[in-house]
């Protein structure tokens, strides 16, 4: 696909998305009441600007599946830095009592859940997580923006030279990776180093990828395969 035929379509996807998340403000009823017994719980997580029902499409999948989910809308527009951040998503583990939680995260959203995993998890309820389109080394696209949100996700930021130095949990995470991806500059792109899998589909865009329903697919079947790890 033509570089800038991927930027259009990906563009038009985020502020189509983008502007209808601020209209759905309560999650389906279906998310914790179409519950199907030994369905593993899932949190799902947006990237930055993203609210939880950014990931809408893709969760209705999950949960009309028989998973329960759970978002977190503490994280609001997900601006806020990636510890405070985790220390939020670990708010809904605990009043839930959540165990065995697979995380479907976005971009930032996979930044988070790995520090959460590091950090906010001693009791381990993290089974694993499937990122997608995650910037796990950063992206130099952060430096071109004067604001502390997306600075935070620049190749160079201490958060992901932390991030990147520390790989415990890396063995726990599916990483799902665009064929082009117009946000995340760096040479690796969303590939993980000792990762549980690294998964380059077909479709482009940083946002678009969240609207292939071959994607929801291979989240699904990899949720499987994590639950009966």
């Amino acid at each position: 696909m033509n570089k800038i035929t991927a930027w259009v379509k990906d563009y038009a996807h985020m502020f189509n998305v983008g502007s209808l998340q601020y209209f759905r403000r309560t999650p389906p009823k279906h998310y914790l009441g179409h519950v199907i017994d030994g369905k593993v719980p899932v949190i799902i997580l947006p990237g930055i600007f993203g609210r939880w029902a950014f990931l809408k499409p893709m969760a209705d999948h999950i949960s009309l599946l028989g998973h329960p989910v759970y978002i977190v809308p503490k994280l609001g527009n997900n601006i806020g830095d990636i510890p405070s951040s985790a220390k939020k998503v670990k708010e809904v583990i605990d009043e839930n009592n959540i165990k065995n939680v697979i995380i479907v995260a976005h971009s930032k959203g996979g930044l988070i859940s790995k520090y959460l995993m590091l950090h906010e998890d001693p009791e381990k309820r993290v089974k694993g997580l499937i990122a997608v389109a995650t910037p796990f080394h950063g992206s130099s696209i952060g430096k071109l923006i004067p604001s502390y949100s997306i600075q935070e996700l620049s190749s160079d930021s201490d958060i992901i030279l932390y991030l990147v130095s520390h790989t415990e949990a890396d063995s726990k995470i599916v990483s799902i990776i665009p064929q082009y991806d117009n946000h995340v500059w760096h040479e690796k792109g969303s590939h993980l180093d000792g990762a549980m899998a690294n998964i380059e589909v077909e479709t482009s865009g940083h946002h678009k990828v969240l609207d292939d329903k071959k994607v929801w697919d291979l989240v699904v079947e990899w949720i499987e395969k994590i639950s009966r790890l």
